[in-house]
């Protein structure tokens, strides 16, 4: 299968990759890898979208589909994605994460955005919990 083809398809099969995540795991240069992803985005066989990073996707995948290939393949947004089953504020989730206030805040924003948690007041409090 030609590099096009191969592109495509891991796409299909895993979407909402970067492109250093396709170029990685399918040992492809990484220039002939963003070549292809042009092309197949000229030929609207695939999408793309920015979330902290740009994101492919293939044309016709789901709302519901997107958010969890999103959520599952980036190891922070997973994290905190499951660190808002109960409602916890952003320093609860920066700490139970282990990672810095400000960088758990860039991906409440982007859960948030795509519609897998919420912002909610509890007691003149912003917390967070899952839609």
């Amino acid at each position: 299968m030609e590099n096009q083809g191969k592109i495509l398809q891991f796409i299909k099969e895993n979407p909402g990759l970067t492109q250093a995540q396709i170029t990685h795991r399918l040992e492809i240069p990484q220039s002939t890898v963003k070549y292809h992803l042009l092309v197949l985005g000229k030929e609207e066989k695939i999408f793309s979208e920015k979330l902290f990073k740009i994101h492919y996707f293939p044309i016709g995948i789901s709302d519901k589909l997107k958010i969890k290939s999103c959520i599952e393949n980036n190891y922070n947004l997973k994290i905190i994605f499951e660190n808002c089953r109960k409602e916890k504020s952003l320093e609860e989730i920066a700490v139970s994460c282990n990672i810095s206030k400000s960088m758990a805040s860039k991906r409440l924003q982007i859960l948030e955005s795509l519609g897998a948690i919420k912002k909610i007041k509890v007691e003149k409090k912003i917390k967070f919990c899952k839609n």
